[in-house]
C-alpha cells in the first residue's frame, strides 16, 4: 500500500541535492494524518555517476545512478519504495500509483483534443486526464447573441490554478484559444521538479 509520499518541495530539494556531495535530512509524510518518517540522504557526486545512501531507521540502502537530468526522480522512487515496501501487483491501488520517473505531465492526447473540439461546438463540461493527481476541468458556455464562448479552466483542489476568459470567432479560432490556454495551465500546474 502506498502510504508515504515525497511532496513537491522535497522533490525540488532532491533536484538540487543530487548535484552536491553532502548529507541531508528529509521527512516523508502520509496524506490523511500527516504521520512523519524521517530519513538521511548521503550523496557522493562523481563525474559519471553518483552514489546515494538512504538511511531510514536502522536500515541502510545504496543506489548508484548515472548523472543525468532526471535522476532525482529515480531517487525519489527508490526512497518511496524503501518507506512503503515493494509494490504489490495484486493490490489495485498500488498499480494506480505512477512512479516519479515515469510521470508525464501535460499530456494532451488526440482523443482529448477531439473531445475539446466537440465541447467548443456544443458547450458543456469535461475532465481531462493530463497526468496530474487531479483532472483538468474545462467548462465552456456558448453565447447565443454572437459566435463566442465563455471558458473556465481549473486544476487542483486546495489551491487550484484557474483561468477564465471569453473567446470570439469561428469554432476553429475558439478551439485554438482554448487549447492554447489548456497548454498554459498545464505548464503552470507542472511541479517545478518535473519541468524542463
Amino acid at each position: 500500500m502506498i502510504k508515504y509520499k515525497i511532496d513537491n518541495r522535497t522533490l525540488q530539494l532532491l533536484n538540487a541535492q543530487v548535484n552536491l556531495s553532502e548529507t541531508f535530512n528529509h521527512v516523508l509524510r502520509t496524506a490523511p494524518k500527516r504521520e512523519c518518517l524521517g530519513f538521511r540522504l548521503k550523496v557522493e557526486r562523481g563525474t559519471a555517476q553518483s552514489v546515494f545512501v538512504v538511511e531510514m531507521g536502522s536500515e541502510r540502502h545504496t543506489l548508484t545512478l548515472p548523472n543525468e537530468k532526471k535522476m532525482h526522480l529515480k531517487l525519489a522512487d527508490f526512497i518511496e519504495e524503501i518507506a512503503n515496501g515493494p509494490l504489490d501487483p495484486r493490490n489495485t491501488s498500488d498499480l494506480q500509483h505512477r512512479t516519479h520517473a515515469s510521470r508525464e505531465y501535460g499530456r494532451f492526447e488526440v482523443e482529448d483534443k477531439q473531445r475539446v473540439f466537440e465541447l467548443v461546438r456544443t458547450g458543456g463540461m469535461l475532465n481531462l486526464d493530463m497526468g496530474f493527481d487531479t483532472p483538468l476541468q474545462v467548462a465552456l458556455h456558448r453565447t447565443q447573441t454572437r459566435s463566442g464562448a465563455t471558458v473556465i479552466l481549473s486544476i487542483g483542489n486546495k489551491s487550484p490554478h484557474t483561468r477564465c476568459f471569453t473567446a470570439c470567432g469561428t469554432d476553429v479560432e475558439i478551439y485554438g484559444q482554448v487549447t492554447q490556454s489548456i497548454n498554459h495551465i498545464a505548464a503552470a500546474a507542472t511541479p517545478a521538479a518535473h519541468s524542463a
